[in-house]
């Protein structure tokens, strides 16, 4: 009877959000929520538009991408068929041009770790990656941005110019993030339009300001959960590679 008791009141507590008091156990939480849920592959069209200073329109292209969870992600730009990319492994990045390894160099992508990779591997690498990129774990507060309830990690209640990242309170999904490069240089992400994905979501638009002017949105079309052949993550067959 009481382990019943006390079973109930801990699923009270965890849907609640209530136990949710710091950085550390918002990672947990958001694992907690999705582990062994969330999909493992995605696929999707991404339409690429970047903007001048003036708001103007410069360029326009459609990228073809496909990740496996919880950290690999392929990036082929204009055409599928093409030798021109990027490749997101071992928290390296590797460049393509003309289907061969342009350069390489180690990078952990914030974005994937904040809205995919969260979700899919254990709360130690997550936070070893998020301290790595800056976001001091021992500030945290909750706001409200755009009409919901958010977590902000990485700022004191007031702060928007350090790096931080803002997970939605209800569905615990990332939907900013803020890094100060210094000399005046801070960039603002934003995920949004979240849709539903087996039982996971995917934010079908990103937008990138600089300051407070939009510099790139970019849009995911045709987004798919396929079966991915592990071969189109590797760097020499970046040329070869290719998926529904």
């Amino acid at each position: 009877m009481y382990t019943r008791i006390a079973l109930i009141i801990s699923i009270f507590i965890t849907c609640s959000g209530h136990g949710i008091k710091d950085s550390e156990s918002l990672i947990r939480a958001m694992l907690n929520k999705y582990q062994g849920k969330w999909y493992q592959t995605l696929t999707f069209e991404q339409e690429t538009v970047r903007y001048d200073s003036a708001g103007n329109v410069v360029s326009n292209k459609v990228w073809y991408e496909a990740m496996q969870m919880p950290d690999l992600l392929i990036v082929k730009f204009d055409d599928m068929a093409g030798g021109q990319g990027m490749l997101f492994r071992n928290d390296s990045l590797y460049q393509f041009r003309e289907g061969e390894v342009a350069g390489s160099r180690p990078m952990i992508h914030p974005l994937l770790v904040l809205g995919f990779s969260v979700y899919n591997q254990p709360i130690e690498k997550t936070i070893s990656s998020l301290n790595a990129l800056g976001f001091d774990f021992s500030k945290f507060h909750k706001r409200e941005f755009e009409g919901k309830k958010v977590y902000v990690v990485g700022a004191e209640e007031g702060d928007e110019t350090s790096n931080q990242f803002w997970i939605e309170r209800d569905r615990l999904l990332f939907v900013r993030s803020i890094q100060n490069f210094g000399n005046g240089r801070i960039q603002d992400i934003r995920f949004n339009n979240y849709e539903k994905l087996k039982e996971g979501w995917v934010a079908t638009e990103v937008l990138f300001y600089n300051g407070d002017q939009l510099r790139l949105r970019e849009t995911y079309n045709k987004v798919k959960s396929p079966n991915l052949d592990s071969k189109i993550f590797e760097p020499e067959h970046f040329l070869s590679a290719k998926w529904e």
